[in-house]
């Protein structure tokens, strides 16, 4: 089972109690190694760095998909964030620390006043927020931009600094790289290149840089997880990750979004298969098996297809691509850097023969969506006290658990989570709740999808509302996968009408009903 991957969240303070020391424990803290550096410890000319770490307090509201026509409860967190450039006044920060924010504030160290901030740009998948403070008394200050350097190598001290839970103050911890990986940034979401470090990260470093020289103020990352019930195990998002989103925002105004292959691939480790693909010995790669049929890929590839070559950097079997001396990544890193529009070169064997194939990339369709605010909002429709809602990945979540969803989630629609759009508009629509009256008694069905409506195929929820609105019959029939057996047949009157519920299972040969008038 893949290990839980914890964004480190906003945290609440908490207090705290310290204990007696005895004179033998006095003695051993004399001779233990002097503790990390403190903005006091340092000298001041080499202390601006820190003064450039803020603290982030947010109010906010979120959104609630099992119940999509209310919201949840307010509530207040915390989390960090540093100064990046001081001419265009911009602070960066973690998505998760400010979405669904209806009120952020930012506070610098060693001063008690809180500045109304500004979010200027969200990028969800890749977990970061470009924020600004508009007031120009904040920027009036010793308040210099931090630096960011490329990936560090293993084993490289790191300083990660911010505010997490335990006091209200700033806090460093060090540790090492421990490894560089692919890790998702989100639930559900695109592979990102990730620096994994052994430094301490709790709720509310997130947002906070990772320093590589705290001295100088460079900045081997942002802080943004850590993976739960693990020792230090936390992860930083590196610069070749922020640096794509900088600028995104700078050419576009906004963050357009993570690119994508356009198709699905395993790995060929296995002789047999390298054989029939009729692989040379000489070459490696990877099988493509599904491809997005609304990207360019479809016009160019074909399932079956071996790519041996990304932008002329060969593909290992196991799909990974050599990143530094003795270190791989999976081969998506290298699609993940690029911009929508950008052109990806590949080097493909099809049917023994090598061949180019070159398209645009384009942004990830996936059928489920997988983040509020990205690819969907709560959206909803009732009819007859049956509650439809567009599946997703938020929905899922919020109905049975953010840690437990994937274990409890209806299987057939787990196995939808992995397929492409038809088209640009296609939702799967599922019937989530059946609000009880006197017009649906007995129908206890829940979390359903709901395929079709008096025979015409669903596109979306807005579809449906459509269908049902202009339908004329007294009774409309709407079909139900159950599982992969069969579906139920559901005949529903339009508000204050009598309606009749029928089930069939073509196994059984038989149906049963019950009406209500």
């Amino acid at each position: 089972m893949e290990s839980e991957i914890e964004p480190v969240m906003a945290s609440i303070t908490e207090g705290g109690e310290l204990d007696e020391v005895n004179e033998e424990g006095a003695k051993g803290i004399a001779q233990a190694p002097p503790s990390q550096p403190t903005i006091r410890s340092l000298k001041r000319e080499k202390a601006w760095a820190l003064r450039s770490v803020l603290k982030v307090f947010v109010v906010r509201t979120e959104p609630n998909y099992a119940q999509p026509w209310q919201m949840r409860p307010q509530r207040s967190a915390t989390g960090s964030a540093f100064v990046v450039d001081t001419e265009g006044r911009h602070i960066i920060t973690n998505a998760h620390v400010v979405s669904n924010a209806t009120s952020v504030h930012v506070r610098r160290p060693g001063n008690p006043k809180k500045w109304k901030a500004t979010v200027l740009c969200e990028a969800k998948s890749s977990d970061l927020t470009l924020l600004t403070v508009e007031d120009p008394l904040f920027w009036e200050d010793d308040l210099r931009p931090l630096e960011f350097v490329d990936v560090p190598d293993l084993q490289h001290p790191i300083f990660v600094v911010g505010y997490p839970m335990g006091g209200d103050s700033l806090s460093i911890t060090k540790g090492i790289v421990s490894r560089i990986t692919m890790t998702r940034y989100a639930v559900a979401s695109n592979k990102l290149l990730g620096i994994q470090i052994d430094a301490a990260i709790n709720p509310g470093n997130s947002g906070g840089p990772a320093f590589a020289d705290l001295e100088q103020g460079k900045v081997a990352g942002v802080a943004f997880s850590k993976i739960t019930h693990a020792d230090n195990v936390g992860y930083i998002i590196p610069w070749m990750i922020v640096a794509h989103f900088l600028s995104e925002y700078r050419e576009h105004g906004t963050f357009r979004g993570s690119c994508s292959g356009g198709f699905r691939f395993q790995d060929m480790e296995n002789t047999h298969l390298r054989a029939y693909l009729k692989v040379p010995e000489n070459r490696s790669g990877c099988v493509v098996y599904k491809i997005d049929p609304l990207s360019e890929a479809c016009q160019v590839l074909d399932v079956m297809d071996v790519v041996m070559e990304v932008d002329s950097v060969p593909i290992a079997d196991d799909g990974t691509v050599q990143f530094r001396d003795d270190e791989r990544v999976e081969f998506s890193h290298i699609v993940r850097c690029k911009h929508i529009g950008d052109t990806l070169h590949l080097t493909i064997l099809r049917n023994g023969q090598e061949m180019e194939a070159s398209y645009q990339l384009g942004q990830l369709r996936p059928l489920v969506p997988v983040l509020h605010g990205l690819d969907c909002t709560p959206s909803y429709f009732i009819v007859g006290g049956l509650v439809f809602v567009p599946l997703s990945i938020p929905f899922l979540e919020h109905a049975y658990g953010t840690r437990k969803w994937r274990q409890l989630s209806p299987i057939p629609l787990l196995g939808m989570i992995t397929e492409y759009r038809s088209f640009a508009d296609e939702q799967v629509v599922v019937l989530v709740q059946v609000l009880a009256s006197e017009l649906n008694f007995g129908y206890n069905f829940s979390t359903m999808h709901c395929h079709s409506f008096n025979g015409m195929k669903l596109h979306n929820l807005q579809h449906l509302a459509q269908l049902v609105d202009t339908c004329t019959d007294r009774y409309a029939d709407i079909l139900m996968f159950l599982a992969q057996v069969f579906h139920c047949l559901c005949r529903l009157g339009k508000p204050g009408c009598p309606f009749n519920l029928n089930f069939f299972d073509a196994g059984h040969r038989g149906c049963w009903s019950c009406t209500t008038v």
